[in-house]
């Protein structure tokens, strides 16, 4: 763990330890309004990724770690770390990106909950106004299946959000998609920080196939467009997913392509997606 040491270091249900000097970075953004916008597997997390990667001042603030990430260490460059989530800030966007970087333990409800509950009560404490939580959606998923709009991006908003929807998004209501739900914390986040009084989103980018990096463009997109933000940064970055999601599909074809000519199974093994 880079940045501040402490002289003890444990990880209980969701525990998170400063990159930075709290004290200075809490008087730093006092007075500001900021925004969150968080992401989490198996593709929402690769757009605030991108955005941190993009921004020239952003820093990472915080490490969060959990005992229900998997029980292993990862390589990072020439060193091993232990699993954490991560939250950057940029000064110049007044935007944190927050990177969740493991997916729930299926079984145990409450490794979302505390997370959701924890993230939600620090962006509030750090004069978060604004926060959005961005996945992906396929047009072949149940009630979508019937809408015919070109729509880039469905929105769900939660108690207290006030903005307009922009063209080429849409609404998520009771009336246009029945019982379906937004599932785990890329809903439940929002979900909490509404209760908080922060004015909250999920935007959901359409994609044609499970992996399509396109609709991480197309959410991306659609996040500037709702929040407002100035970001030229952003252009670079859609870019990046059209051409890996053309590498994807290449890849994918030349899969279906030599079963067809084995007399196999048509598709590509789920390890051979890439996730960006």
């Amino acid at each position: 763990m880079s940045g501040l040491k402490s002289e003890r270091f444990e990880i209980e249900e969701f525990t998170s330890y400063w990159n930075v000097d709290p004290e200075k970075f809490k008087a730093k953004i006092a007075d500001y309004a900021n925004i969150l916008i968080a992401g989490f597997p198996p593709m929402g997390n690769v757009i605030p990724y991108r955005l941190k990667e993009h921004l020239k001042d952003s820093e990472k603030i915080m490490s969060l770690y959990s005992y229900n990430f998997p029980p292993m260490v990862e390589a990072r460059e020439d060193e091993f770390e232990i699993p954490h989530d991560e939250l950057w800030y940029s000064e110049e966007k007044r935007l944190f990106c927050y990177i969740g970087k493991y997916p729930e333990t299926e079984y145990i409800p409450k490794s979302a909950y505390k997370p959701a509950e924890a993230v939600a009560h620090l962006a509030r404490a750090h004069g978060v106004k604004e926060l959005y939580t961005v996945g992906v959606i396929m047009p072949s998923q149940g009630p979508f299946r019937e809408q015919r709009d070109e729509v880039e991006a469905y929105i769900g908003c939660f108690e207290g959000s006030k903005k307009e929807i922009p063209e080429g998004m849409k609404k998520m209501t009771r009336r246009n998609i029945g019982r379906y739900t937004i599932i785990r914390k890329t809903g439940l986040l929002p979900g909490f920080a509404s209760q908080l009084g922060i004015e909250s989103y999920s935007i959901l980018g359409v994609g044609n196939y499970p992996e399509d990096l396109r609709a991480c463009a197309r959410a991306l997109r659609a996040f500037k467009k709702l929040s407002g933000l100035e970001m030229e940064e952003t252009a670079e970055i859609e870019e990046m997913f059209e051409k890996s999601a053309e590498a994807v599909e290449e890849r994918i074809q030349e899969q279906i392509e030599k079963a067809a000519y084995k007399g196999e199974g048509v598709g590509a093994e789920p390890s051979q997606y890439m996730y960006g």
